[in-house]
């Protein structure tokens, strides 16, 4: 049971995304555009079709892969935010470093 729960964290992880996603790239709309819209078909992509895969009828009550992958996705998403924030921190460093050398 846990796991279909699991399976809503990347709505969580889609709107951190898409968040960072506007702030990062302010100067660039159809990126963004371009973002938002793969974003939303994956997300409904996966919602429509993992369930089927993971929670077999024919395995009810006891499924056997339903929440171990909905709990690798989980901490893959986590693992790849914090990529993403160190990335990030590197990159404004990078830029900092640039500004202060051409003064």
């Amino acid at each position: 049971m846990a796991g279909w729960y699991l399976n809503y964290l990347g709505r969580v992880s889609m709107m951190l995304l898409l968040a960072w996603a506007s702030t990062r790239l302010y100067h660039e709309p159809e990126v963004r555009t371009f973002l938002f819209a793969t974003g939303t078909y994956f997300a409904y992509l996966m919602n429509a079709f993992f369930p089927i895969a993971v929670y077999p009828a024919k395995d009810a009550p006891k499924w056997r892969i339903g929440a171990k992958l909905y709990l690798g996705f989980a901490v893959f998403s986590t693992l790849l935010f914090i990529i993403i924030y160190f990335a990030f921190k590197w990159e404004d460093k990078k830029t900092r470093n640039r500004s202060t050398v051409e003064e």
